[in-house]
């Protein structure tokens, strides 16, 4: 895998020096036209990573919060009040819409021009994935008259069930251009998967089977995804659809979650309490943790305590909200739902808070010392997209709901071996301590043991709540899984248990559409109501 040689900021600012046609250019015998499509590629997967990703301004951030991994402070980031005038809700359109797709859409026109079909291939595909994550963000979204530059500045909305159906002809389309012969490959510049055109087949046969598993109770899916279940031309071990990140700073090519989180002057996330609590198998605030007594060997990789292990509640900076006495552990956080409530907002925190950790953005992995964060962890930690243990997950969903024949709970098992394996993987890239086996196998056992004992609902609940926690750092999909099963559980701020926390607030459904996109295209939508006009797959 190949590392970032550009950052994110600087690609954005090469793009918006860039006039919209700047591929048509005058012929340079120095500087060939076919040049820039190993130039647009890197640009359009960094541009794409960081409006997914963890940091402020990708849609992993508010979407951390509201699958209640993450807690922020201020009325927006802690109960449900975005709006479409929202960094986190304007910036990450912008960076796919007029970043990485009207790259991308530049580099397919001159792929099909040059007959360079891998390129065609890997940007079909490309296209496909971005355009299904603001489907499931936004619902109706422009796509058939979108990127056309001067041609339609005001592009229509397309509905969300026709742009998805559009989609899957496009993904066999890139499947199909991924083996055309062409003088033109990709190699370097493909920062996800260094031009290996399998590896692009097996990640559009999944996204395939992630879609379809996404409109399962909206339309009959059964035999498109018992198809690719029997081909198994799927993401395998070693295939993940991820950005691999490295560990300079200049130029900036870092996680940008570890570049925000662990600067100097504090985190800008904490970690969610409930979050926290089901991991460590307790619960003090709430009621219900399907995980009670079982203790998740991962918490040093998710989690960094600032405070060293045997920590006081005197030991924080200052007084704090969720306070390491309430676990027994070094951990400290503040309550989700607790804008203007709790007691302690106005404190500092800085130096004791418990920290997103190595697993999820480069972070730091938890030996119990302590110490503060200040651009002291692993960094190049790649962001996650899709993954071998998310197909896990998927085909166990999809059995456990009777849409295929499969075992789910054997499913189930290697869906959660494989998201232990991959907290190894990135362990190991970054020197830290491998899981102790004797701890997976016992985690493993209590697991299936509960999950043996549920009904099929309950199977559900325990597959959909893993899948949860091994998304950690990709709140993205998270997001997507819970609008569509309910699950898990999140907390309930009317039953917590608590006397800081309260809101008045339904859960957001879908994403407001930036208000700027509105303002100036007169073919928009009026702004959604988050609370009632979700995805059309969610039923």
């Amino acid at each position: 895998m190949k590392k970032i040689i550009l950052s994110i900021l600087t690609l954005s600012m090469l793009a918006l020096s860039a006039c919209s046609d700047f591929l048509d250019i005058n012929e340079d015998p120095n500087n060939p036209r076919e040049a820039t499509l190993s130039f647009v590629l890197p640009s359009v997967q960094a541009n794409m990573a960081g409006a997914l990703g963890a940091a402020t301004g990708g849609l992993g951030n508010f979407t951390s919060l509201y699958v209640h991994h993450n807690v922020q402070r201020g009325v927006q980031q802690n109960d449900y009040a975005f709006k479409g005038d929202d960094f986190g809700v304007t910036t990450p359109w912008r960076l796919l819409n007029t970043f990485a797709l009207n790259d991308l859409e530049q580099m397919l026109a001159q792929a099909e021009e040059l007959q360079a079909g891998p390129y065609l291939g890997v940007g079909k595909i490309m296209k496909a994935y971005m355009y299904s994550i603001m489907v499931d963000m936004w619902g109706n979204v422009p796509f058939s008259e979108a990127q056309q530059g001067a041609g339609n500045l005001f592009p229509a909305f397309d509905n969300g069930q026709q742009v998805y159906d559009a989609l899957f002809a496009l993904l066999d389309e890139g499947i199909a251009d991924l083996a055309a012969e062409s003088t033109f490959m990709p190699g370097a510049d493909d920062l996800i998967y260094g031009g290996d055109l399998d590896k692009w087949r097996r990640f559009a046969n999944t996204l395939k089977l992630k879609m379809y598993t996404q409109v399962r109770m909206a339309q009959d899916v059964s035999a498109q995804v018992t198809k690719l279940i029997a081909d198994d031309d799927l993401i395998g071990p070693g295939d993940d659809f991820q950005m691999q990140y490295g560990t300079s700073s200049a130029p900036e090519n870092r996680n940008p979650g570890y570049a925000q989180e662990y600067a100097a002057g504090g985190a800008f996330n904490y970690v969610s309490p409930y979050f926290f609590e089901i991991m460590k198998g307790i619960n003090t605030f709430f009621d219900g943790n399907i995980y009670r007594n079982i203790e998740d060997p991962r918490i040093p990789y998710y989690f960094y305590n600032q405070l060293p292990d045997g920590a006081t509640d005197a030991d924080a900076e200052n007084p704090c909200s969720y306070c390491p006495s309430r676990s027994g552990t070094a951990f400290l956080s503040i309550w989700m739902f607790s804008f203007n409530i709790d007691p302690n907002e106005g404190f500092d925190q800085a130096s004791s808070q418990t920290v997103m950790g190595l697993y999820p953005i480069g972070g730091r992995y938890d030996d119990g010392a302590g110490g503060a964060v200040n651009f002291n962890g692993a960094a190049d930690t790649p962001q996650r997209l899709l993954t071998y243990y998310a197909r896990k997950y998927l085909e166990a969903e999809l059995a456990i709901t009777g849409v295929t024949d499969g075992d789910a709970r054997a499913l189930f098992e290697e869906a959660i071996r494989a998201s232990f394996d991959k907290v190894d993987e990135i362990a190991a890239a970054a020197g830290a301590p491998a899981l102790a086996e004797e701890d997976v196998e016992a985690y493993v056992a209590a697991v299936l043991e509960r999950y043996d004992a549920a009904n099929n609902e309950g199977k559900l609940e325990y597959i959909m709540t893993q899948k949860w926690i091994a998304t950690y750092g990709f709140g993205v999909d998270a997001y997507t899984d819970y609008r569509r099963t309910g699950y898990p559980r999140l907390h309930d701020p009317s039953a917590d248990n608590l006397n800081v926390t309260a809101s008045s607030r339904l859960y957001p459904l879908a994403f407001p559409y930036p208000q700027s996109e509105l303002n100036r295209n007169p073919n928009a939508p009026e702004q959604r109501n988050i609370t009632t006009d979700g995805v059309f797959w969610d039923k």
